[in-house]
């Protein structure tokens, strides 16, 4: 059965670069981790979380890619900086 799926660009080049490495397609890649995922019940996309629940700026999404808290914020030099003197970078 075919089906279109939308990926993060990050995981989707992740993919690719696993499937190349293993000598197989995304395809099998993708059957390959449903069934995983599948078989344990106890898993869930919101369930993966690396970053602090307190962060004011990111949280990470299910493959642990970090996304903005809030959508609709305007990204300035000046949100940048101030991450930046938060971060200590």
């Amino acid at each position: 059965m075919k089906t279109t799926i939308d990926l993060p660009d990050g995981l989707l080049h992740r993919a690719k670069v696993t499937a190349a490495r293993r000598r197989t397609t995304l395809k099998c890649l993708v059957v390959e981790g449903l069934e995983l995922v599948l078989q344990s019940p106890s898993h869930s996309c919101s369930a993966a979380t690396t970053t602090p629940p307190d962060d004011p700026w990111f949280e990470t999404d299910a493959y642990d890619v970090p996304v903005l808290k809030r959508r609709g914020v305007t990204v300035t030099d000046e949100l940048l900086e101030k991450m930046r003197e938060e971060e200590g970078i």
